[in-house]
């Protein structure tokens, strides 16, 4: 536990350094404040750990950003760590905002991922937003007599398959 919990500095700065992140399309950084939750193996259960143990820890990092001078609209985080973790690695990303929880999880194939909130301050995105709502009322209605013509030849058709096999059955 010791070990980890002096290493705690050490995997912000990584992550920091390793790890892109953007808010409203500006670069931002992860912060220095981070919350470490030690999940598996349980250190306080498994001291001393074995060294496939160490290997094989999961943890919990969490980061916190508190947005008040301006709206949310989306947020851009990309790993560039997988070369140095290997291609088995899989990050767990959680995001939390308003209540909702969104999970994304993050590999050497898939290793970026774009959160659009859907609030926009422009007026150009807010005016094509009305749009759809005003035009989704309206239910699209088929004219009848294109269709009819194809009726009529899928029943004539299907009439005379019954009367043929009709004829072989007896």
């Amino acid at each position: 536990m010791t070990e980890l919990d002096a290493a705690q500095l050490a995997i912000v700065e990584y992550l920091n350094q390793h790890i892109q992140f953007e808010i409203n399309q500006q670069k931002a950084a992860l912060g220095r404040q981070a919350r470490f939750e030690y999940l598996w193996p349980d250190p306080m259960k498994t001291p001393p750990m074995s060294e496939y143990e160490y290997a094989a820890r999961n943890v919990d990092v969490t980061f916190t950003h508190s947005i008040t001078d301006r709206l949310l609209e989306d947020f851009w985080i990309g790993f560039e760590i997988f070369e140095q973790t290997g291609p088995m690695q899989t990050i767990r990303g959680i995001y939390e905002q308003d209540g909702q929880i969104e999970e994304v999880p993050f590999s050497v194939q898939e290793p970026e991922y774009l959160y659009d909130t859907g609030f926009a301050d422009d007026p150009f995105v807010q005016e094509a937003e009305k749009k759809p709502a005003q035009t989704s009322n309206q239910q699209v209605q088929w004219p009848f007599w294109p269709v009819f013509p194809a009726l009529v030849a899928l029943i004539f058709l299907f009439r005379r398959t019954i009367a043929r096999h009709r004829r072989t059955w007896q």
